[in-house]
């Protein structure tokens, strides 16, 4: 049975690109998309996925409410979560690691570094021995 990835990002780009990356890295995951911040929550929780995959910035909830609200739902705790931000900072970075993000990682800046992240999301969803960071 394929694992569940939901991908939630304001901007259809990122997700299309990240869509790309995926399917280069020969992803054989349910690939669940979308767009809408306020719906997120929702969505997440009724899918329960492997990996929920968060945009920080977004329009209200913002990614930082979309991690709290799965951290908080028991039928969530085996859900990892990966913030994919735009954002360099660290105090954005440590806010993350304090509200139980599972991996933080600066969004790609070309096709080849989505191939990249969409390979280790891979290595990631099946436990293979990769170390979030």
């Amino acid at each position: 049975m394929k694992k569940k990835v939901v991908v939630v990002d304001d901007n259809m780009f990122d997700i299309s690109m990240l869509r790309r990356g995926l399917r280069a890295a020969g992803a054989d995951v349910d690939l669940i998309e979308v767009s809408d911040s306020g719906q997120a929550i929702n969505v997440i929780a009724s899918e329960v996925p492997a990996l929920a995959i968060v945009d920080l910035s977004m329009p209200e909830p913002d990614g930082f409410a979309v991690l709290s609200a799965v951290r908080s739902d028991e039928r969530m705790n085996e859900t990892r979560v990966m913030m994919l931000s735009g954002s360099t900072s660290m105090p954005d970075r440590e806010k993350a690691e304090d509200l139980g993000v599972n991996w933080y990682r600066v969004k790609p800046d070309s096709l080849d570094g989505y191939r990249d992240l969409g390979s280790e999301i891979m290595e990631f969803v099946h436990d293979r021995g990769l170390a979030p960071g």
